[in-house]
């Protein structure tokens, strides 16, 4: 732990408050000792939506925007759908479209991974990694204050709830972090029944959110 004459280092608050502009949002963190591109997080304005991921893909990072994979990329046509971002959002940079309107976004974990491995499938990182990014984020959350989490990857929502989630999307029962309630998108491959009813929870959640 950091320390400053024997007492813990206090967090830049303003550093973690401060909402990017648009461009790019690659950054160099210090990583398992080692310095890292990866990227920043993007808050949200207190009462908004943030979406969380479980770790940024290398496609991602190297763009310098969230979700430029291709399983990242179904993710931003799935908030067009559900009206959170505006119709025909160029992917390359939706995230900045989404921070204009006021929602935020981060992953998990900061180191990234291999190709579009951000999901339930190989090379994504343990489920001990996910878990002890959980603190970490709990703490950026108290200081965000948005009014909901939404986790875009069911390891994501289960390193949170801290035990398997069974919920196809939508509302984690008896899960919340630093008492904002959670909530899980469908899955990339989930049966279009799934999407549509778990895209129509969201764009309710959204339009329901205090501001």
């Amino acid at each position: 732990m950091n320390t400053n004459g024997g007492r813990p280092k206090l967090p830049d608050l303003e550093a973690l408050t401060r909402r990017p502009g648009p461009g790019s949002h690659r950054t160099v963190l210090t990583i398992g000792g080692r310095e890292t591109a990866t990227l920043e997080d993007l808050p949200p304005l207190p009462g908004y939506l943030l979406f969380v991921g479980s770790q940024p893909s290398t496609a991602s990072v190297e763009a310098g925007h969230y979700h430029q994979g291709r399983l990242g990329r179904r993710f931003w046509t799935r908030l067009e759908e559900a009206t959170i971002l505006p119709p025909d959002t160029d992917a390359a940079t939706a995230d900045d479209v989404l921070t204009a309107a006021g929602h935020g976004i981060t992953d998990l974990l900061k180191q990234p991974a291999d190709g579009d491995a951000v999901a339930d499938v190989a090379g994504a990182a343990s489920s001990n990694d996910l878990r002890g990014a959980v603190g970490p984020l709990w703490q950026r959350l108290s200081v965000w204050r948005p009014g909901a989490v939404v986790f875009v990857y069911r390891r994501a929502a289960e390193a949170a709830a801290g035990r398997p989630v069974f919920e196809p999307w939508g509302r984690i029962e008896g899960v919340a972090l630093s008492g904002r309630p959670c909530f899980l998108m469908p899955a990339p491959d989930a049966p279009a029944a799934d999407v549509a009813a778990g895209l129509n929870l969201l764009r309710n959640l959204a339009s329901l959110l205090p501001r």
